[in-house]
């Protein structure tokens, strides 16, 4: 996502499906943040001082941004998005492949409903 653009591309595209959140890998920005569009918002989080490596995060649409209780990214390969349900507290951990290749094979993301 260092290339003009990307962002919105990516936006769009997701607005085409019945996706309401995506988990984002490779973001290559450095830092954390929240960016805020008209149509979606994007959580990430990404090395503290290089730019163009490893960074993770989510992109949501807008109508998904009340239920949001929290992001916290706990370095540029693992971060967590707390979501308030009608019911439960649901986790979304979104963990870059590179880290836990050894663990689990095909899957990047873990999702954990708390009750």
């Amino acid at each position: 996502m260092l290339h003009p653009g990307k962002m919105q591309d990516l936006a769009e595209q997701i607005s085409e499906t019945q996706l309401e959140i995506l988990a984002i890998q490779e973001i290559r920005w450095n830092g954390t943040g929240l960016i805020k569009k008209q149509n979606y918002s994007l959580y990430y989080g990404g090395p503290r001082s290089k730019t163009g490596q490893a960074g993770t995060g989510f992109i949501l649409l807008k109508k998904m941004q009340n239920y949001i209780i929290g992001f916290e990214p706990y370095n540029e390969r693992l971060c967590k998005l707390r979501i308030k349900g009608k019911y439960n507290i649901t986790l979304m951990y979104m963990l870059q492949q590179k880290t836990i290749q050894k663990k689990l094979k095909n899957s990047s993301m873990i999702i954990y409903n708390i009750c």
